[in-house]
């Protein structure tokens, strides 16, 4: 089997290739030609596009489930896109391969296909080449959401509470003791989430938390902090409220005493893998949010709050350490911490026992 063989058995008669929004039209043309000719944009709409790469032993074992691998692909990106309360469209995929197992294809493209299907996602095109050593998955998504109404990262204000989705901490936990855990496999964008953010305006910024809930934070505060032009942001956030969030395999090692509470907190707040989104929500939000987390059966915690800082002199640019968050120990005193202490996943960092 070549190259087109590959993408004809796996991919182009896939049922993702064959249906879905990017394809819902008749002059609309998928895989097969040299580019993809996809449906109009609907009037009032923009398109949301972002891409991620997966790299066999930076971001998955050589030995991984591929029908997990298949669906983490286009997770990944689906929760940038949830982020953004953009509603899935379409996407491409380049596959980085040594060589054409038919096993392996069958089960990546079930799972990939499934995900794609669940969410009315087209696959319009993409790319296979063969590489000597190590391979990976590239997937570019998608997405419409209404002309100026994207959820962005400058938009926290003062007084805005901190939540978080889901539960954290399992993705850096699973893979120092549980490499197949289903949080680290099989993750699940909230999609539902951030466009019910967005519809019901309850939410002022969002950003998907993929590298680790401080480093993420960091993001807002730098883009909320560039666009407030001399004033001030600080971020606080609390261990107390951040313990009631704890990943089910991080909360059962404090259970068995192999991690105190707090270092179980400092390890949620750095670990990334989680695809959860962290989004800021005015006070008075609160109440609809929490009606939100009924509606949709998923968990959602209040993490901290947002204030002012002191003002730049009147005409001074606002310095970058004017943007910068606080962190609370489970007894409510601030916590003196490293930059390391905090770190989330560096995407450069040599793997363990590599040299750069």
């Amino acid at each position: 089997m070549d190259e087109f063989g590959l993408i004809q058995v796996y991919f182009a008669g896939a049922p993702a290739a064959q249906q879905g929004c990017g394809l819902d039209h008749r002059q609309a043309l998928g895989i097969g030609d040299d580019a993809a000719v996809l449906a109009p944009i609907p009037q009032g709409q923009q398109l949301v596009v972002t891409t991620d790469s997966l790299v066999e032993n930076r971001h998955y074992l050589a030995d991984v489930d591929p029908t997990a691998l298949g669906h983490k692909a286009l997770a990944v990106s689906l929760s940038d896109l949830a982020a953004m309360g953009a509603k899935p469209w379409a996407f491409t995929l380049n596959l980085h391969l040594r060589g054409i197992r038919k096993p392996w294809l069958e089960a990546f493209s079930k799972g990939l296909n499934a995900l794609a299907l669940e969410h009315g996602m087209s696959l319009v095109g993409g790319d296979t080449v063969s590489v000597q050593a190590e391979e990976a998955v590239v997937v570019t998504a998608m997405g419409l959401v209404p002309l100026g109404q994207a959820l962005l990262r400058d938009g926290l204000q003062p007084g805005d509470e901190l939540w978080v989705s889901g539960s954290l901490g399992d993705g850096v936990y699973a893979l120092k003791h549980k490499p197949r855990a289903k949080k680290l496999l099989w993750p699940q964008p909230r999609l539902a989430l951030g466009q019910a953010l967005r519809e019901q305006q309850l939410a002022h910024a969002a950003i998907d938390i993929s590298d680790g809930l401080a480093s993420e934070l960091g993001h807002l505060l730098e883009r909320s902090q560039a666009r407030a032009r001399g004033t001030g942001l600080t971020a606080h956030v609390h261990l107390q409220s951040l313990s009631q969030c704890l990943g089910p395999e991080l909360q059962a090692a404090v259970n068995r005493n192999e991690l105190d509470l707090q270092q179980a907190c400092l390890l949620a707040a750095r670990s990334g893998d989680e695809y959860e989104l962290l989004f800021a929500a005015p006070l008075a939000a609160r109440p609809a949010i929490e009606a939100l987390a009924l509606q949709l059966d998923l968990r959602l915690t209040p993490i901290g709050r947002v204030d002012l800082t002191n003002a730049c002199p009147t005409g001074q640019p606002a310095s970058n350490d004017m943007a910068q968050s606080r962190w609370y120990g489970l007894d409510g005193h601030p916590l003196s911490l490293s930059q390391d202490a905090l770190a989330g996943f560096n995407h450069f960092q040599p793997p363990a026992g590599q040299e750069t």
